[in-house]
């Protein structure tokens, strides 16, 4: 089932109104009051894999046992048209992670982002879907221990997650989104690789793209209108394969089991008359934000290939709702996964 996802009002039909509850900000601040105590902090909606009954899998108190192990991997795009959407981005961050860790409770997981573009540097640095554990202007985000990605055992998972997702808006101008993707879970994987022992066979994947161009080597404009106008926006590269290919491998990937992946999308959407516009770019003044989004109907085919998938436009001045909303969708496949062995 696509689950299409706005970009505000409330989130009464999903359940999850509580998610702003108990969400610490990265200056310390607390909203809300679900944290003022032990007893408050045990009864966050909690993600049960054991009911079995059809019922629904969000669950007010401590009784499930919980989504145990998960498996986020952010692939973001950091071109120059990115700098309105890195700026909501990094307003969001905060608050999925608090989700995250004051709400659902997972026992255990693995949170990485890529770069959908190639990155400057030596050995890991440099790989094309190598987990980032720098932000895009090279501070160290501290990740704890040797691993390109953090785990519950960061002490401030909200800091160290919003300095690896600060790609800034300085990056390649060819997205590699899918490249990166498929990378970051295929060869950079293996025992060894960059990213050695991130993607788990008993975990869900969840993966999020955050990108404002398409991923298509047939765009093949050289002057692109840049006005606003719903057309493609460049003309490079991009990924090899297509839509069916990419899926394809994610499911291998998951050990043939297409429901062991979310995927949620924040793309260009005026294709299908969305709220974006396409790219647009001021010639009179430079210095000015490039603003709008591709249509990327290539990217929202892959994800309409998922049973559990969701799209919002990359252009929404807040991306909170969207993850919000999406734990409904990562719920339900938690309560649907029956991990291998």
């Amino acid at each position: 089932m696509l689950v299409a996802v706005g970009c505000g009002g409330s989130n009464e039909e999903t359940g999850t109104t509580p998610l702003t509850q108990g969400i610490t900000t990265l200056n310390g601040t607390s909203q809300g009051d679900a944290n003022e105590d032990e007893d408050d902090a045990d009864t966050g909606i909690k993600l049960d894999t054991q009911s079995g009954d059809g019922t629904s899998n969000i669950s007010e108190g401590g009784g499930g046992s919980g989504c145990e192990k998960v498996d986020f991997l952010f692939v973001i795009d950091s071109s120059g048209s990115m700098e309105d959407e890195q700026v909501n981005l990094l307003s969001s961050f905060p608050g999925f992670i608090g989700a995250i860790q004051d709400t659902l409770q997972f026992d255990d997981f693995h949170m990485m982002v890529v770069d959908a573009g190639a990155v400057e540097g030596a050995g890991c640095d440099g790989t094309l879907g190598a987990g980032r554990v720098t932000s895009g202007s090279g501070m160290n985000c501290g990740l704890a221990g040797v691993d390109r990605f953090a785990t519950q055992a960061q002490a401030d998972l909200a800091a160290a997650f919003s300095c690896m997702g600060s790609r800034g808006f300085e990056g390649s101008g060819d997205e590699q989104t899918m490249d990166a993707l498929l990378a970051s879970i295929g060869p950079l994987n293996a025992v060894g690789a960059c990213n050695a022992g991130f993607l788990r066979d008993d975990a869900i994947l969840v993966v999020t793209i955050i990108t404002d161009e398409e991923d298509s080597p047939n765009d093949g404009i050289a002057l692109p209108p840049l006005d606003g106008s719903c057309s493609p926006a460049d003309s490079d590269p991009n990924s090899s394969g297509g839509p069916a290919t990419w899926a394809d491998a994610i499911i291998a990937a998951k050990n043939g089991d297409p429901e062991a992946a979310v995927v949620l999308s924040l793309l260009g959407d005026c294709d299908v008359g969305g709220t974006c516009q396409g790219i647009v770019l001021d010639p009179l003044n430079p210095a000015a934000p490039v603003t709008g989004a591709e249509p990327a109907p290539r990217m929202r085919e892959f994800t309409e290939m998922f049973g559990f998938g969701s799209v919002g436009p990359v252009c929404a001045p807040d991306y909170t709702p969207f993850f919000l909303d999406a734990v409904s969708v990562i719920a339900t496949a938690c309560d649907d996964f029956d991990p291998p062995g």
